[in-house]
């Protein structure tokens, strides 16, 4: 790295995000840390997305803007990450919101526990009961799992050393969904360290949820991480009918659901971990409802 390159680069992967990205940018503009470069990839947006990034071309001046003639969120992330000057690169999805100390707080865990791909909790998007139930379950969940061997991970937050990226060959562009497990699963298997921060927290976008309804999808989103956490295999349109995003062909079978169930058990030992759960669980909403004072 020059001595003049940024320490970190921020990838943000975008189409037709002129409601969101705008918020993210301006998040960016007022942290404290200010050691960073943001590049953005637009995947050819219909809308105003691309205009509305370049206003923020004297608040942000090392902002890039690219342009991918394939619209898939893998291949613009691979794009953003090949042309980041940086030796750490930060992967953000547009609709995320970061308060001023967020890179602050992140390049501090980082520089402490010098980890090879890194992400952190998330906080609850708004004080309703649904985000904040929905946040503290993520949180335990990805807590509790961090040190398997396939740790899930939400890849609207994931950050790498950009040698370890590289050599990985970046976001496998053929996967329907979980592209962000598998490359750190990869990384992972290979003996390369993957750290959860508990803070600072970034708020992550439940969008989706509202758009399907929060029920819905939180449990097809049970449905895939099960399977995935099991290893079981899916048939390509089941996967797309649970969650209708930019495919791959990874599931080809479907489960028995009873026995998915005890071979989940059986996985994860639960009555093993039953008190750290319920011990963890109730911290975390003591934690939330505190802040709510």
């Amino acid at each position: 790295m020059s001595p003049s390159a940024p320490a970190l680069s921020i990838i943000i992967p975008v189409l037709n995000e002129e409601k969101y990205l705008p918020t993210l940018l301006t998040d960016l503009s007022r942290q404290t840390y200010t050691d960073f470069e943001v590049i953005i990839v637009d995947g050819k947006s219909d809308d105003r997305t691309v205009e509305k990034a370049n206003l923020f071309a004297h608040r942000l001046p090392k902002l890039k803007l690219l342009e991918s003639n394939i619209r898939h969120v893998c291949h613009q992330r691979n794009q953003g990450a090949a042309t980041a000057d940086s030796d750490l690169v930060l992967f953000m999805d547009a609709d995320n919101r970061v308060p001023p100390y967020f890179l602050q707080g992140l390049k501090y865990r980082v520089d402490l526990t010098d980890p090879d791909i890194f992400t952190t909790w998330i906080a609850a998007e708004d004080n309703t009961s649904n985000s904040v139930a929905i946040a503290a379950t993520i949180n335990l969940y990805f807590d509790l799992q961090k040190g398997t061997d396939n740790p899930p991970t939400i890849e609207a937050m994931l950050g790498f050393k950009k040698s370890l990226f590289t050599k990985l060959k970046g976001f496998n562009h053929r996967l329907v969904i979980n592209e962000g497990n598998d490359i750190v699963k990869k990384a992972v298997k290979k003996g390369y360290r993957f750290e959860l921060f508990k803070d600072p927290t970034y708020t992550f976008s439940l969008r989706r949820l509202r758009k399907q309804g929060t029920i819905r999808l939180i449990g097809n989103v049970a449905q895939l991480e099960i399977a995935r956490l099991l290893g079981q295999k899916m048939s390509n349109h089941k996967v797309t009918k649970l969650y209708p995003m930019l495919g791959g062909r990874s599931y080809d079978r479907e489960i028995e659901s009873q026995n998915l169930f005890d071979s989940l058990v059986q996985k994860l030992k639960l009555q093993k971990h039953t008190d750290k759960l319920v011990t963890f669980a109730r911290s975390l909403l003591f934690e939330e409802n505190s802040e709510r004072r």
